[in-house]
């Protein structure tokens, strides 16, 4: 198998992955600001009970996914970003910034918003639902575990 020059590898691009996506935290801070002022100025046009057009000052939703399309970055991306120290910081301010966005949404109630189901499932380890079962013992009835698994005999 021939060898390699590196540099020449190099010079036509054959070695290494994509370009940073963010040279600095400044940078992805000054994205994340961007971002967050696009979703501000949002409006939209709300049909009336007379046939008519509302328009309504109504903030985008914000999200990771979001965030990340906006960016131009996947989701991986953004984690591995999350790992590195001088951008953990920065990015955990971000993911509290979206998970405050959907408690205010549950806060406020609006029928059909689906907040209490986003935050069940993109910040499950704060916010679950929590079950009680209570089991009576009835006689003649006896409940094997195997394999993690109820069966019944």
């Amino acid at each position: 198998m021939a060898k390699f020059d590196k540099q020449i590898l190099a010079k036509y691009g054959f070695l290494g992955g994509r370009p940073k996506s963010f040279k600095s935290p400044k940078e992805m801070l000054g994205k994340m600001a961007e971002f967050l002022a696009s979703t501000e100025g949002r409006v939209r046009e709300i049909p009336d009970k007379n046939g008519g057009v509302k328009v309504v000052a109504s903030p985008a939703p914000v999200t990771l996914e979001d965030f990340c399309c906006f960016a131009g970055i996947t989701k991986t991306t953004f984690y591995e970003y999350a790992k590195k120290p001088e951008y953990k910081n920065l990015c955990d301010n971000f993911r509290q910034a979206v998970e405050a966005y959907w408690v205010r949404q549950c806060a406020e109630g609006n029928a059909g918003n689906k907040a209490d189901f986003i935050l069940k499932n993109s910040f499950a380890g704060d916010w679950k639902d929590n079950k009680e079962v209570t089991l009576n013992a009835v006689e003649g009835i006896n409940i094997k575990v195997i394999d993690g698994q109820n069966s019944g005999d």
